[in-house]
């Protein structure tokens, strides 16, 4: 490894142990924690990472219709558990391959319970399955997944579901959310079915964003410098008027009865998506996590970094990490009484969503109902370049402007309603 690679080291100062030849590295996630990122370097690197050996399973970014497959779970975009032919397809794969290492990603596996994990490893190769956790502190991750479960059509607010998570843990969405980000319940059952010497946890450097590239290298022997990120504005995070848009709009769409799977084509793929596209401007305020939170989970953080320690497992980079900025030993300030007006939502309520966000809301679910593609042309069936006769004199710019400013009044008036109730 050259002196680029011997800035990741584990913990304990040892040498990062790679998979052996004939192994299988399970990356599990959980979500937010750089996984896509990675997937998304893997995906880009395919052919380098096979002639290095390596194997990267899978047709696309990421195993995750394997992943919900096998665990029965409900896609967003099919409303039912995809079928048992993309887990099955994987799991051919994985043992008809020919490379001397097998990687396998999906975020969507850290929601396996103790029987599914067992499966999973089992049907996967047995002993020859070891198991990466990609980690970072969860007053981090807060944020970011109140903002994917909105993509993926909720509608509640941040500050209600910031109580949910940590007023009642083991119930509803409480339950749903540490089931996943729980970091020591998460290292203790996989370790568990695979033994703490097969499973690694790589904590996510928040300050050297190459980190998490390097310490795959190490644990899947490619050389450095193999895995490359990719230019991904599809993972960025979304301004507060972005988010409080897509909020409104799914209260609209579920009030209008679409079905969820239809919503989340629209929003996670269309209108979300391609908001995330355009340059944000350096004043576009971004969503706050409240200092009661960040202290709430940096405790548990910190209980979760002795608790893995104590697991005997690889550890690669500092555990301490998953504290976050708070102190060890510092007490968690009370959780304020829930109000259905609190400070971050009167703050929301107050904004009006500008004209340059609302235009690209309407034209990502234009692309995304499938009227119009990328180039400008309509699908088979309909003939885009035919306007009702009194729209004719309207320029598509302008047309689009009036579509924009309609669908920001329409929901600019719908946020303040919510907020008077």
């Amino acid at each position: 490894m050259d002196e680029l690679g011997q800035l990741i080291t584990r913990e304990d100062g040892a040498a990062i142990q790679p998979l052996p030849e004939g192994g299988v590295l399970l990356h599990i996630g959980p979500p937010k924690t750089g996984t896509s990122a990675l997937q998304g370097a893997c995906h880009a690197c395919r052919d380098e990472m096979r002639a290095q050996g390596v194997r990267y399973a899978g047709r696309t970014q990421q195993s995750g219709g394997a992943a919900f497959a096998v665990l029965g779970r409900k896609h967003p975009t099919l409303g039912e558990a995809p079928s048992a032919h993309h887990w099955k397809r994987l799991v051919n794969e994985v043992r008809a391959a020919k490379e001397p290492r097998v990687f396998v990603s999906s975020e969507f596996f850290a929601g396996a319970d103790d029987a599914q994990v067992a499966r999973i490893i089992s049907e996967l190769g047995g002993d020859r399955v070891h198991v990466a956790l990609t980690l970072r502190p969860v007053s981090r991750i807060l944020a970011s997944r109140w903002q994917q479960n909105i993509q993926e059509g909720a509608r509640y607010s941040f500050d209600q579901w910031l109580h949910w998570v940590f007023e009642q843990p083991d119930e509803g969405k409480g339950a749903t959310f540490w089931s996943r980000q729980r970091h020591d319940r998460l290292a203790a059952r996989w370790a568990s079915i695979v033994g703490p010497e097969r499973l690694s946890v790589v904590m996510v450097d928040e300050q050297n964003k190459s980190a998490i590239y390097q310490a795959f290298e190490a644990l899947l022997s490619l050389q450095t410098g193999t895995l490359k990120p990719q230019n991904d504005t599809a993972n960025r995070s979304m301004t507060t008027e972005e988010i409080e848009l897509i909020r409104a709009l799914n209260q609209r769409f579920a009030e209008a009865g679409i079905p969820r799977p239809l919503l989340y084509k629209m929003i996670e793929r269309g209108t979300a998506l391609y908001m995330k596209g355009r340059t944000v401007r350096s004043d576009e305020p971004k969503q706050q996590t409240p200092s009661w939170a960040i202290k709430r989970a940096d405790a548990i953080g910190w209980e979760s970094a002795a608790a893995i320690r104590a697991l005997g497992v690889q550890v690669i980079g500092r555990l301490d990490a998953l504290g976050g900025s708070t102190p060890r030993g510092e007490s968690a300030a009370s959780v304020p009484p829930l109000t259905s007006d609190s400070a971050s939502d009167r703050a929301a309520t107050d904004r009006r969503v500008p004209e340059e966000v609302a235009t690209q809301a309407a034209m990502g679910m234009l692309y995304a109902s499938g009227a119009v593609l990328k180039d400008g042309s309509g699908r088979p069936g309909i003939d885009v370049r035919v306007e009702p006769q009194v729209l004719q004199r309207v320029h598509t710019i302008d047309l689009l402007r009036v579509v924009a400013q309609r669908l920001l009044w329409s929901v600019t008036s719908r946020i303040k309603k919510i907020s008077r109730r």
